[in-house]
């Protein structure tokens, strides 16, 4: 079976659409749909809470991508979790054709390129990338993908704290610390602007910086 997270923040637009495209493109695969609502303050809740077919968890207060990615792990009953964002940047159909590359206990992070998005989210991307490999001894492109498969026995071994976008970093640095292979695979995604609710900032990569540098030693 296969765990799948969406953490959800002022989605009301979206997540709907996003749980409709999981469900289709997972529909002849034994998986759970694991929803978090991170103290979202439009109807994000009410379309959730009436929503039949998945697991939802709603949170009173918004503490970040990070806690309601952590709420939906210790939740997860697959073999494999995986992540799936409820904006629609990353394509349901996409993350169906990376589990069918996942081997038992092997990690797979979707790769973006970087032709598509705001310049610099892409130039953050690329920097906490490089830290990460300078730091580890990597060679991945993109620690910042939201499409990561994990197994689950590892994913919840790795002790997790963090609340924000940092989780991203957390996840791939104790990965790497215990030498567990990750395996990169090509993605295409569409990116969303800010007008359209997208969240992540440019104070986040600073964040992401001392959680790999922190969690190194």
């Amino acid at each position: 079976m296969l765990s799948i997270i969406i953490p959800v923040y002022n989605e009301e637009k979206t997540i709907l659409r996003v749980i409709d495209s999981v469900e289709q493109a997972f529909q002849d695969i034994t998986c759970e749909i694991i929803v978090v609502n991170d103290g979202s303050t439009d109807k994000t809740h009410e379309l959730c809470d009436a929503r039949s077919g998945i697991l939802y968890i709603t949170l009173p207060e918004n503490h970040g991508k990070g806690f309601a990615l952590r709420n939906g792990f210790i939740n997860a009953k697959g073999e494999f979790t995986a992540i799936q964002d409820a904006d629609l940047e990353y394509h349901p159909e996409i993350l169906r054709k990376l589990f069918e590359e996942t081997k038992k206990g092997e990690v797979v992070y979707g790769k973006r390129d970087r032709k598509q998005g705001y310049f610099l989210n892409k130039l953050g991307n690329a920097l906490l990338s490089a830290i990460c490999n300078m730091l580890y001894g990597s060679n991945l492109f993109d620690i910042y993908t939201c499409y990561k498969i994990i197994p689950t026995n590892i994913l919840q071994s790795l002790e997790l704290t963090s609340d924000g976008f940092e989780i991203e970093a957390e996840i791939t640095a104790k990965l790497l610390r215990r030498k567990i292979p990750i395996k990169e695979i090509p993605i295409t995604y569409t990116p969303r602007t800010f007008q359209d609710g997208k969240h992540i900032r440019a104070k986040d990569a600073f964040t992401g910086i001392w959680t790999l540098v922190k969690n190194k030693f």
